[in-house]
């Protein structure tokens, strides 16, 4: 039997670690936003050109555009992505293209305002938030049976304290890759990748939960620690068949998919590992520690 909670101290040490990293490189490095949450404009184009990214550099470079990207977006097609330009300018842009690469073809031209930007963010952020209470209040409805003293309210809890620190290390880890690759922006794929990882964590957790309730209404006299050292015995090698099939799954996206969502991927790639993590080796010890803590207290 692998005892996991009771060297918890262990495994919280290392989250606080990924967490205080997380928090410098986000602080230090920041998030690279892209056009979805500042505003620009977007303009995919096609042609036969096998260095169609390498040529729409150059003309960007000459017409002196700076911050701006570029990424593959099937065989014959590639989106740019710069800052909100004028009628004029996209004009004169098509042009250059059109003359480096000959048979330059524009598919789709949008333009973002920051206001639109704006509205998105406060979406997104709403978007966790609520995704987040209706975990705990699911949770704990769920779980509303469990045997005393366990409060179904603390697995809500808990298990959204897992899900915080699932997110906060990813949006560091998405902080450090954006600082060394541009593909690496936060959009709206990005905050879809966040609430992906959170379903796909909390769900592991809820796994590990329910095998607790079950060894515990069946034996309420035994130590909680025994019961949830049993519970993640019992419920580990399918945390990590599951999460290990996906992501194999994600790294051949990540390695035979489009580049276009690259960034999408490999956010949801280390998410899921991180979120496998947690729900082993966070939720349930954290669970178990603040019971611990409650019951002395009340003592």
């Amino acid at each position: 039997m692998y005892r996991i909670i009771k060297k918890s101290w262990i495994w919280f040490s290392i989250s606080i670690f990924l967490g205080v990293v997380s928090i410098l490189a986000i602080a230090i490095f920041g998030l690279k936003f892209g056009i979805d949450y500042k505003g620009g404009t977007v303009i995919e184009y096609q042609t036969k050109a096998t260095d169609k990214v390498n040529l729409a550099k150059e003309v960007l470079d000459k017409d002196g555009y700076t911050g701006y990207q570029i990424k593959e977006s099937g065989a014959d097609k590639a989106i740019i992505k710069l800052k909100d330009i004028t009628s004029d300018e996209h004009t004169a842009l098509v042009k250059d293209l059109k003359s480096k690469m000959g048979d330059y073809t524009e598919t789709s031209y949008d333009t973002v305002g920051p206001t639109i930007g704006k509205d998105l963010t406060t979406k997104s952020i709403w978007a966790v938030v609520i995704a987040s209470l209706g975990i705990i209040i699911f949770i704990a409805y769920a779980f509303r049976k469990v045997p005393k003293p366990l409060s179904s309210w603390k697995f809500g809890l808990c298990a959204v304290v897992a899900l915080i620190h699932d997110l906060l290390i990813t949006i560091g880890f998405v902080a450090i890759i954006g600082h060394f690759f541009i593909w690496m922006e936060v959009d709206a794929l990005f905050v879809t990748a966040l609430l992906t990882i959170m379903g796909f964590s909390v769900h592991d957790t809820i796994v590990v939960y329910d095998r607790l309730r079950e060894n515990f209404t069946k034996n309420p006299h035994e130590d909680l620690e025994l019961s949830a050292e049993a519970s993640i015995n019992q419920t580990i090698v399918r945390s990590i068949n599951t999460s290990m099939t996906t992501i194999i799954v994600l790294l051949a996206m990540l390695v035979f998919g489009s580049s276009s969502i690259r960034h999408f991927i490999l956010t949801l790639v280390f998410g899921i590992f991180i979120g496998t993590y947690s729900s082993i080796f966070n939720a349930t010890p954290l669970l178990v520690l603040w019971q611990k803590k409650s019951l002395k207290l009340a003592k």
